[in-house]
């Protein structure tokens, strides 16, 4: 008797999914027929020519609207370049920097050097406009490493190899670099490679950097290696941000503190003659209170459907009035938009909470801390009390990986996520500037998105306790602005330019 379609898929699933290594398929891999059905099914999409991502989101129409994409992404890399090279081939300097200062943002072009006498030149254009370089080297480096699975250069020769352009387009990896790097190692690469352009471009960050003592000790190593016609330049195009010696936390915290400090400027020049509106202390709170729970109805529907919750005005009034239970109304049980409108509300009034104890001369940056962590936990106790969230999975922050769909951040590794959060408890403490505060908190903890869910609401939470406290009005962001606001938040999280989020919020203030 001859197998249905349908068992024919889920033989060619479980013959894909044997044969895949994170979730890349090479088409020798698999028989064809299963490929076929595969892809019309919507299983396996093209990466390039022959490899595929095995993706169960059938939203997703191709590999690169997929979020396993990002996941993969590395992945393939690896697969692909050792199919083709073995051995003989490692990334250039400035993708193994980005790899080893944790920048989370996928970049444009990949450049991969192949140890070769002939010359190469190739293009392989990737999922969303990215794209890898092949090129050709007659020598390979001494101080190659493997790290995830691919060839790149150590920190130290990575630096060392850097060329002004990285000092221009890349500041904040190089300073990161050099304030992680192996001194010992950095001036034996140095010496090794008696590269001494590279070593007055050393020297020279050193300096600007405030690190007198490594500047002057590489100094007398270069001269005493017989290397004395250097010459010492800032490679530099702008002053980088000075943090003194930093402690020891991973590199995509130290990405933040920098971030905050570059971006904190351009928040004050556009908030200029922008001032409070009220006195957050003097004023009774039961009117601060009473101004936000008004805006409650219009806020809930707009956060939730930003987040693509089917929602309405009618059921968040509903879920507002008490007419709302998990356990005696069954059609809400079952009912994911009911369960995240119980959510919002539940948190918004702990936001309302933790506001009235500011106000009655709570620790602010202690409200921060404990408030994050009430805010988003009360997002999901409905789903928890229902059934369909674990109650472990509220627990302290992810504990994996997370994507963004369609953004070329990748948030910082599970591992990172506590030196992440107090970088930005940190900056949020030492900041003045109350606008400062709020939108470049919402930013941050977008960026680092410690949670597996309700990343987006918690930080809209954190921006206006903030606005609030300082004395602003609370910001709706709408549902129709969507696009504007994602586009804003994506430049600031893949470019570092935060004008175009902090425009976005001043125009939906003026219009609000």
């Amino acid at each position: 008797m001859a197998k249905t379609e349908n068992q024919l898929l889920v033989e060619a699933l479980h013959s894909a999914s044997d044969s895949a290594i994170g979730h890349i398929v090479y088409h020798k891999n698999i028989k064809p027929k299963q490929q076929a059905l595969l892809i019309k099914n919507g299983y396996l999409k093209k990466i390039i020519k022959g490899w595929y991502l095995l993706d169960a989101d059938l939203s997703a129409q191709k590999a690169g609207e997929s979020a396993l994409w990002y996941e993969s992404m590395w992945g393939f890399i690896e697969q692909y370049l050792s199919s083709r090279f073995k051995d003989s081939y490692w990334l250039s300097s400035e993708a193994s920097l980005d790899l080893l200062t944790d920048n989370n943002s996928m970049p444009g072009q990949i450049v991969v050097f192949v140890l070769s006498d002939e010359a190469i030149w190739t293009v392989t254009e990737l999922p969303n406009n990215m794209s890898i370089c092949v090129t050709n080297s007659k020598n390979r480096p001494e101080s190659l490493i493997s790290f995830r699975g691919l060839n790149i250069y150590s920190l130290e020769s990575a630096i060392v190899s850097s060329t002004p352009v990285a000092y221009r387009n890349n500041p904040l990896s190089m300073q990161i670099a050099l304030k992680n790097a192996n001194f010992d190692a950095l001036a034996d690469a140095l010496i090794s490679s008696r590269n001494i352009a590279s070593a007055g471009r050393i020297i020279g960050a050193y300096e600007v950097l405030s690190m007198i003592a490594e500047s002057e000790k590489l100094k007398a190593i270069m001269s005493g290696a017989g290397l004395k016609k250097i010459k010492f330049v800032d490679p530099f195009d702008k002053p980088p941000v000075q943090l003194g010696r930093m402690i020891k936390e991973a590199a995509s915290a130290t990405r933040i503190r920098i971030m905050w400090q570059q971006m904190r400027g351009s928040i004050l020049d556009r908030y200029e003659g922008q001032y409070p509106e009220f006195d957050f202390y003097a004023r009774p709170i039961g009117e601060t209170l009473a101004m936000i729970s008004e805006v409650y109805i219009h806020d809930a529907y707009n956060s939730l459907s930003i987040e693509g919750y089917k929602v309405t005005p009618d059921l968040i009034e509903r879920v507002s009035n008490g007419d709302w239970s998990p356990e005696t109304i069954e059609r809400d049980h079952e009912a994911k938009d009911a369960l995240a409108a119980r959510g919002y509300y539940d948190a918004f009034n702990k936001v309302l909470e933790s506001i009235a104890t500011a106000h009655n001369g709570g620790d602010l940056n202690l409200l921060i801390d404990i408030g994050i962590t009430q805010w988003y936990t009360s997002l999901f106790k409905p789903c928890v009390v229902a059934g369909i969230v674990s109650d472990s999975d509220l627990a302290g922050f992810r504990k994996g990986p997370i994507y963004i769909r369609k953004s070329r951040h990748v948030p910082p590794a599970s591992e990172q996520l506590m030196d992440c959060m107090d970088a930005l408890k940190d900056c949020i403490a030492e900041e003045t500037s109350y606008p400062v505060k709020a939108i470049l908190a919402h930013f941050v903890l977008g960026y680092i998105h410690p949670f597996m869910d309700g990343n987006g609401r918690t930080a809209r939470f954190l921006m206006n306790f903030l606005f609030i406290v300082g004395g602003y009005k609370w910001v709706i962001i709408k549902q129709e602005t969507r696009d504007q606001y994602m586009v804003a938040l994506e430049a600031a999280s893949g470019d570092e330019n935060i004008v175009p989020f902090v425009e976005f919020i001043l125009d939906t203030i003026k219009k609000s």
